[in-house]
């Protein structure tokens, strides 16, 4: 599809001349608060006939709240839509239909009927803060549309996750492990240290038979389960197992496991590190299908693996693009969606004769879809102007089911443009895309622009909605401003050698594919090269940080939650196996290497303003990363700014807390790059309980 990822400068210009200034004008510019109260989308789980899909939206919270999750169900083709009834103060999600497509199960922290009232907001004094009183998710289902769900689990650590048996006749589920009596007596006494690596709570295997039969376990308490699927035959699961808990071991060290469904033996292993979602067996039990990590733990192939012999076939190998999962349309067929350049794809590919052929271009964040029995497709979709919705997919004829945010027809949205360029150095193509205001033409000249930068840095940017707490680009394309997104090498999109392309080298063959994007999109006449900023969050704050201490051309940087010093963060962050994999082994081995890659250690060359954001509870990046890279450039007199978010690890979830990242952006790219519709004087950074140190 290389034609679809050509570089559409003239597509581009008709679209600018067809859009009605007048009708850009109307519409008003994007907040903050507009982007924090979005409705999100997720999990479409299609029945099994096709006529209707469940999945979760997700409504902001009160201020210091998460989001709070709702089951609902839209009817395809005429069938009726209808939501789970749930208690104002519960939160479910996880839908997944009954073979027979006849009941709905969902996991759910609702009161029992007839239970105590939720606890207090604020623990009564004598309450040790070690005691957790939050509800846990248990397992619900409906029988039907206002039925009252039966409640079918009693895990005192509550679920993470379910699926059917494919008779129906039972479920597995993944439950944590409860503190013992002894555990809680101990913290209740603040005798409660913590031994590292040497977890007390797994997350445990087990087999409930429907309606009222003694769960069982089918693994062993001290392992990891983190996904699981069962055989077509119903005697067997595939359990994804790593040694102990924790983000590194999910994401580095997770392995795959066959054991017996009735006693939980184990029945095989299956060698290599596997992705995060569950495998899927095949229609006859004899294979499976996942992804699989590659040595450098930077990028993934999609294969699927013989069990009798351990043959193993990599899915569609001549694609190139990213796939991010698939499933079985039948013995030998694959639905496979994935990420090619700018825009998303949906395959059908060979189990294992290296076959495939495209079945429709979509636009889509990620992997969520699921199959009906005729191949019918449920997945996330998204349109430019639209926030993620439930899609579906015939044939080749795709059309979106839900419309959850009707709202953003009325704010004034930027319009996208893709761009392909090629890197000076070595011509490798990067792709990216630029968010540009409503109603600009190129004769009204270039713009200030802010080059953002994902996180990852096995990403993407992608041509779909572009508006989030970390999506900065339709909000501030709506107040006058061009955002460019690249994905330089180490994105997703381009295959997995595209993706480890960048080894050892953060900052050197990344950072010139931003720099060559930049010169386009000034070449161009959409950037105006005095006027340059550069952001983002994770490793997008890492080449934010990185770019103003080895180039003058920015104006300006925003450093979310990013890594500045390599050697400290390969020592303390949560994924200690991330940046060994990345640098080629052991961070004191690779000290010298990674001191050179540190944009900490170039602060002296930042003479430029710098916001600096980050939250105080991160464990990705610590904290201390950015404060750090804050008091280098104040030590230095350069003018900077930090401002820490409390309870916030490296995803902040606070609705309040999200809103005052949006906020400080704006107004920051404001102060620094003003623009026409600027105000004077840019107002002060919110209310949210976040601190600022001068």
């Amino acid at each position: 599809m290389s034609t679809a990822m050509a570089w559409r400068a003239t597509a581009c210009l008709a679209l600018w001349a067809a859009v009605p200034v007048a009708a850009a004008q109307s519409a008003r510019p994007i907040m903050p608060a507009d982007v924090v109260a979005l409705k999100e989308v997720d999990d479409p789980q299609i029945a099994p006939d096709g006529k209707a899909v469940a999945y979760v939206v997700a409504t902001p919270g009160p201020a210091r709240k998460p989001p709070k999750d709702r089951v609902r169900v839209v009817g395809v083709d005429g069938a009726p839509s209808w939501q789970v009834d749930a208690p104002e103060a519960a939160s479910e999600n996880h839908p997944r239909w009954s073979p027979d497509g006849r009941r709905l199960a969902f996991l759910s922290d609702r009161k029992p009927p007839g239970a105590a009232p939720a606890p207090m907001a604020t623990p009564p004094a004598d309450k040790d803060e070690g005691e957790d009183d939050a509800p846990k998710q248990q397992l619900w289902v409906v029988d039907a549309p206002g039925a009252a769900a039966q409640r079918l689990s009693d895990a005192p650590g509550g679920l993470s996750d379910f699926a059917w048996s494919p008779d129906g006749q039972s479920i597995a589920w993944l439950a944590r492990q409860a503190p013992s009596a002894q555990q809680k007596a101990r913290t209740k006494a603040g005798d409660d240290a913590i031994e590292v690596d040497h977890p007390r709570e797994f997350n445990q295997a087990w087999v409930k038979r429907l309606p009222d039969g003694a769960p069982v376990a089918v693994s062993p308490r001290q392992q990891e389960v983190s996904a699981l699927s069962w055989a077509p035959d119903g005697r067997r699961l595939a359990l994804r197992v790593a040694d102990r808990p924790g983000l590194n071991e999910h994401w580095n060290r997770a392995r795959l496991v066959i054991v017996d469904a009735g006693d939980g033996r184990l029945l095989k292993t299956l060698p290599g590190t596997v992705g995060g979602e569950a495998a899927q067996w095949s229609p006859d039990g004899t294979r499976l299908l996942y992804r699989e990590q590659s040595a450098s733990k930077m990028a993934y192939r999609l294969v699927v693996r013989t069990l009798a012999d351990d043959r193993v076939c990599e899915v569609a190998p001549g694609w190139p693009g990213t796939p991010w999962g698939g499933r079985w349309r039948d013995a030998h067929t694959l639905v496979v969606q994935g990420l090619q350049g700018m825009d998303a794809q949906f395959l059908q590919a060979g189990a294992c004769d290296g076959r495939w052929k495209p079945l429709a271009q979509v636009q889509a964040p990620w992997q969520a879809f699921s199959l009906a029995h005729d191949g019918t497709v449920a997945f996330l979709g998204q349109g430019t102007h639209q926030p993620s919705e439930v899609w579906l997919l015939r044939g080749r004829r795709a059309r979106a089911l839900t419309d959850t945010n009707p709202q953003v027809a009325g704010w004034s949205l930027g319009r996208l443009q893709t761009l392909t360029w090629h890197n000076t150095h070595d011509g490798r193509t990067v792709h990216g895309e630029v968010v540009l205001p409503p109603g600009w033409t190129p004769a009204d000249g270039p713009l200030p622009t802010l080059v953002q930068i994902h996180g990852g840095p096995a990403w993407a940017w992608w041509s779909g909605w572009l508006g989030s707490w970390h999506d900065w680009a339709q909000m501030l394309a709506s107040h006058g401003y061009a955002v460019l997104l690249p994905n330089p090498r180490g994105s997703e999109g381009q295959g997995a050698a595209f993706t480890e392309a960048i080894r050892s080298d953060w900052g050197g063959g990344d950072f010139q594919d931003v720099l060559d994007g930049v010169d386009l999109a000034v070449a161009q006449g959409i950037a105006d090269p005095q006027r340059l900023a550069i952001g983002g969050w994770s490793y997008g704050g890492y080449l934010a940080a990185w770019a103003v201490g080895h180039s003058d051309r920015f104006r300006t940087a925003i450093v979310g939650a990013g890594v500045t010093d390599l050697y400290t963060m390969a020592l303390t962050t949560d994924v200690l196996d991330f940046l060994p994999g990345y640098f080629d082994g052991n961070p004191l081995d690779r000290r010298a290497l990674l001191d050179a890659r540190s944009p900490l250690r170039a602060a002296n060359d930042v003479h430029v303003p710098v916001l600096v954001l980050h939250g105080q509870a991160d464990e990705r990046v610590p904290t201390f990363q950015g404060e750090a890279f804050y008091r280098a450039l104040r030590f230095n007199g350069t003018p900077a700014e930090l401002t820490l978010y409390p309870r916030t690890t490296h995803w902040p979830q606070e609705q309040a807390l999200r809103r005052d990242i949006l906020q400080r952006v704006l107004d920051w790219m404001q102060t620094q790059l003003p623009t026409a519709a600027s105000p004077e004087s840019a107002p002060a950074s919110g209310s949210a309980p976040a601190q600022a140190k001068p």
